[in-house]
């Protein structure tokens, strides 16, 4: 049997699950957002404009890690959400997800939000 290493997805999974509250598509993340994962996260996030909704929050307590790959994907669901009049939210973020965003001068351009946690 062949020694095989595992791959980034498998040991660092991303976790999406998502959920309409009324008028908003709330999208929960968990995990790591990297360059494995990105493709699977654009797709859920495509799917959800192309049905035609609006308004988003991305739930971003549980992730960890957020890659270049998966900033440039959430700033392409932003844009085409802008594009329509739409808006995509940030929630949750923790420290080193928010430095991300900082450090690649988006955090500005997106609504951020108080964790749910602590709207509870």
């Amino acid at each position: 049997m062949p020694n095989e290493s595992p791959r980034s997805i498998d040991v660092w999974p991303l976790r999406i699950r998502r959920e309409r509250r009324e008028s908003v598509v709330v999208v929960w993340l968990a995990g790591r957002i990297g360059s494995a994962s990105v493709p699977a996260l654009s797709a859920e996030l495509d799917g959800i404009i192309e049905q035609g909704d609006r308004s988003l929050v991305i739930d971003l307590e549980e992730v960890d890690y957020v890659s270049s790959a998966g900033l440039l994907a959430l700033d392409a669901a932003r844009t085409r959400l802008a594009a329509s009049d739409g808006r995509l939210a940030l929630r949750g973020m923790g420290e080193a997800v928010r430095i991300a965003f900082e450090l690649a001068g988006l955090a500005s351009r997106f609504p951020i939000e108080a964790s749910e946690r602590t709207e509870q």
